[in-house]
């Protein structure tokens, strides 16, 4: 799938480039910005079902508490669905897709059979959290600004290297196939500079839903397993400056910090299920 929608991508843009020699970048950076909306808003519900099987979860047990919660955080869901996940991986995950008609709920499997139920309440609310506070639509504004201006500097780059370094390189101007290689390299070194930037946004983010999922779900002990669960394939207690440069979650030693300073300032609502 990536070959085919990324052979599809960079074909359109070369054609922009030739067509529009002078102000390509600027539709250029326009066809990603649809086709980064395209992948966000419906490839959940129209693409990952090709790569995985998708089946309505039936089991009261696990949907009535989900569903329940949807409700009352103002998500119109009326079905769980459940994702096989587990012949490719070991992880956990949920997600919460979808407009409308296409608004779906999702666990894995992983996590079905893995996690108890308070564990996948609360990470139910960790998903439902990007949902209600509008975390997709906030991306794509967000990164639409990114696309912008890395084009800028692909156009400003390009232009300075072709104009020094372009007639020993055999290459004819910007629409010339071999300045792909080009392009190929300035754009790893942009994506170099700006992984800290990208992960720094989208750990704020998920930090932003945990809070969320914490107060909806009210699961704190399930979320501090969960964060244990992902410790699996995540470093629990990164460096500050390791965190800021690799991680797009917030550590597990955050997770399970946050989880318990929740519930020690919620005491009451534990103390009081104990005494009845």
């Amino acid at each position: 799938m990536n070959l085919v929608f990324g052979g599809i991508v960079a074909v359109v843009l070369v054609g922009v480039v030739r067509r529009l020699p002078h102000t390509w970048w600027i539709w250029g950076a326009v066809v990603s910005m649809v086709f980064l909306i395209f992948i966000v808003m419906i490839a959940p519900v129209l693409i990952f079902p090709l790569l995985n099987k998708y089946t309505v979860l039936e089991d009261p047990r696990i949907t009535e508490p989900i569903l329940s919660l949807a409700r009352a955080n103002g998500i119109p869901a009326r079905k769980v669905y459940q994702m096989a996940a587990s012949r490719q991986t070991t992880r956990m995950s949920a997600n919460v897709s979808g407009y409308g008609q296409t608004m779906r709920i999702t666990l894995n499997d992983n996590l079905l059979r893995r996690g108890s139920p308070e564990e996948i309440q609360s990470v139910m609310g960790h998903e439902m959290g990007h949902y209600v506070l509008h975390h997709i639509a906030k991306d794509i504004l967000y990164f639409s600004v990114v696309i912008v201006i890395i084009f800028a500097s692909l156009r400003w780059s390009l232009e300075r290297a072709l104009a020094r370094w372009g007639e020993r390189w055999q290459v004819h101007g910007i629409g010339d196939t071999a300045v792909l290689p080009l392009v190929f390299l300035l754009a790893s070194l942009f994506a170099f500079v700006y992984t800290p930037f990208f992960n720094t946004h989208i750990r704020t983010n998920e930090h932003e839903a945990d809070m969320y999922g914490l107060n909806a779900s009210r699961q704190p002990d399930g979320f501090a397993q969960a964060a244990i669960h992902l410790g699996e394939y995540r470093k629990m207690n990164p460096d500050p400056f390791e965190e800021w440069v690799f991680f797009d979650h917030p550590s597990g030693r955050s997770r399970i910090h946050d989880a318990m300073r929740w519930k020690a300032e919620n005491l009451p609502l534990f103390t009081s299920k104990s005494a009845r």
